[in-house]
């Protein structure tokens, strides 16, 4: 385990000063400061948004890391664009936005706000893949594609990779146990093969993304399963198919969609918020500590992000979402007089099964005081989905990943390597199952009963926590469950789901239901790192193994990604409420 270390006092006043005349320079504006809408009081415009990959799901950045645009300010844009007057059209630059099928729904909903106000919306791309163009051939009205482009248009597809073999190779052996048919966590490590199972969830989980890219196919009248059949597809194939209306650089491209405005200029929208130019005293308050400015004692909106692994702790670490500090913020939310309703974002695949029931704990109890709505991501599945079930309304887009209802727990051992290797353990120990972790050896027959007793009791829990909150039967429960993951269309038909509905939608009906105006200001948890902890890289927390291995396992891509987690799944020996696979949907 590492020691953080302290930051380097000698070397501040020369980050002081860097980061002041970066400040400076960022303040700079060649552009009149719009008003609240956007607009800066000249003529009528198109208006310009670039978005080459998927937005942040939660503020990021600090005094020296730039900040990425949030899907929360690209919603707002789109807001400003249809209401408007002024503003007489939309030319969005699009590029591919991976598995964010969650999120392509936001953004439709979105660019449906602004179709329904009656603005043309004209789309360009350099590179778009499936998820994206699903976005654009369902909202645009008009598609560009440079000349030197791809479109990778060719289906949706999942990609497991298992590494039992592996193991053996090395002299390792996973002691894996599951509660839930389909909970297939461990199977990377205990299997070289898709079980049936798997098999069954995963492939109607892409049934239903399938369906949701051919819908969107249909909707420019095309073949869609001959279209997707025939991807990739260059600009000059992707125009011959139909799948584009021109093909065009993007200066050509944005002149268009001026025309078709009839606006005299189009004008591009930054999505990252505007630089403020701090003085020196600003950095020396947030050097000593000073926080930054509290929320006006008015009646406000809260929206609460759960993003990433859950894992259970008391300081908040990057990438993670941490059970200490998320609980007591919702508690004091919950308390807060002034916050009328929390909006809980929730994008994330599970983990640890404690940090989860507290997580839950603190959300239901928070819904006793006061609307709680959540609003699934890309994914809310097993632990994610967890949390989600004890608000009051679960919101999900069809092409979301939620359910995933199971437990999974065990160990890897490592016998055989430590004794290739010259290594000899000698163990003293008082208890007749003092021994149960031991990592040189598999559990024996009496440890995994007792491990599997853990593991039923964590699963049982799961299932009343989830018919608890949702106010179902625990038969209709346990028939969702048993660890099957699913799209958000599949939840709503279990019950697992209320709407399919996205951010936007969940904001709005929390003000509603809370009685608030439509410009009632929105708290939002987590905040951005200070000063501090940007100068130190962190926010002081102890790194643990994990951490580590997440970062030896970077640089081999999805095999580093779907190997990754395993320390986080299987750390203290905990029971873990976390997807059955790393999914790479593309």
């Amino acid at each position: 385990m590492i020691a953080p270390r302290p930051p380097c006092l000698a070397c501040l006043p020369g980050l002081v000063l860097a980061a002041l005349a970066s400040l400076a320079l960022l303040g700079c504006e060649d552009e009149p400061e719009p008003d609240a809408s956007g607009w800066t009081g000249e003529s009528d415009e198109v208006r310009e948004l670039v978005l080459l990959r998927p937005p942040a799901e939660t503020p990021g950045g600090s005094l020296l890391t730039p900040e990425e645009p949030t899907l929360r300010r690209v919603l707002e844009q789109l807001r400003l664009i249809a209401e408007t007057d002024e503003v007489k059209g939309l030319f969005l630059r699009l590029g591919p936005l991976g598995g964010a099928w969650g999120q392509v729904g936001d953004l439709a909903e979105g660019l449906q706000r602004v179709r329904d106000a009656g603005k043309p919306i004209h789309c360009h791309f350099e590179r778009a893949d499936n998820a994206s163009y699903a976005l654009l051939a369902s909202r645009c009205d008009r598609i560009s594609m440079t000349p030197a482009g791809t479109l990778n248009l060719v289906g949706v597809g999942a990609q497991v990779f298992y590494a039992r073999s592996l193991l053996e190779e090395v002299g390792a052996h996973a002691d894996i146990l599951h509660m839930g048919r389909f909970k297939g966590a461990g199977d990377v490590l205990t299997r070289d093969d898709m079980p049936p199972e798997a098999r069954e969830s995963l492939g109607a989980l892409l049934d239903d993304l399938d369906a949701g890219l051919v819908a969107a196919l249909q909707a420019r009248e095309l073949d869609a399963r001959a279209t997707i059949d025939g991807g990739p597809y260059g600009s000059i194939a992707a125009r011959e198919a139909g799948l584009v209306d021109d093909v065009a650089f993007d200066d050509e491209a944005r002149e268009h969609a001026r025309q078709a405005g009839d606006a005299p200029r189009v004008r591009r929208i930054p999505l990252k918020p505007p630089a403020e130019p701090l003085g020196f005293a600003d950095v020396l308050g947030a050097l000593v500590g000073e926080g930054e400015d509290p929320m006006p004692a008015t009646e406000r909106l809260a929206l609460v992000h759960l993003h990433g692994p859950i894992v259970d702790g008391e300081r908040p670490a990057p990438g993670r979402a941490v059970s200490g500090p998320f609980v007591d913020a919702v508690r004091d939310l919950a308390d807060d007089d002034q916050v009328k309703a929390i909006v809980l974002r929730i994008d994330s695949p599970g983990g640890s099964a404690l940090a989860s029931d507290r997580m839950w704990h603190a959300v239901r109890r928070a819904a006793g005081r006061k609307p709680v709505i959540a609003s699934v991501g890309n994914v809310a599945a097993s632990g994610g989905y967890y949390v989600a079930s004890a608000a009051d309304v679960i919101l999900a887009h069809d092409a979301s990943v939620v359910g995933s209802i199971g437990v999974v727990g065990g160990k890897v051992s490592f016998g055989a390597l430590a004794e290739d290797l010259g290594v000899r353990s000698v163990a003293l120990r008082r208890g007749r199952r003092a021994g149960w972790g031991d990592p040189l050896r598999p559990f024996d027959e009496e440890e995994r009963e007792a491990v599997e007793g853990l593991l039923r009791g964590t699963y049982y829990r799961f299932i009343r926590r989830v018919a608890q909150g949702r106010e179902m039967e625990r038969s209709a429960v346990l028939a969702a469950a048993e660890g099957r993951v699913m799209s958000g269309r599949a939840g709503r038909a279990l019950g697992l789901v209320d709407e399919a509905a996205g951010l936007d939608t969940a904001l709005r009906r929390a003000r509603e239901e809370a009685g608030l105006d439509a410009d009632a200001p929105v708290q939002v948890w987590p905040p951005r790192r200070g000063f501090l902890a940007a100068l130190t890289g962190g926010e002081g927390e102890v790194r643990a193994p994990a951490d580590a291995w997440r970062e030896l396992m970077a640089p081999l891509g999805a095999v580093g990604e779907a190997a990754a987690w395993m320390p986080a799944l299987l750390e203290d020996g905990q029971a873990a409420v976390a997807l059955p696979y790393v999914l790479v949907l593309d």
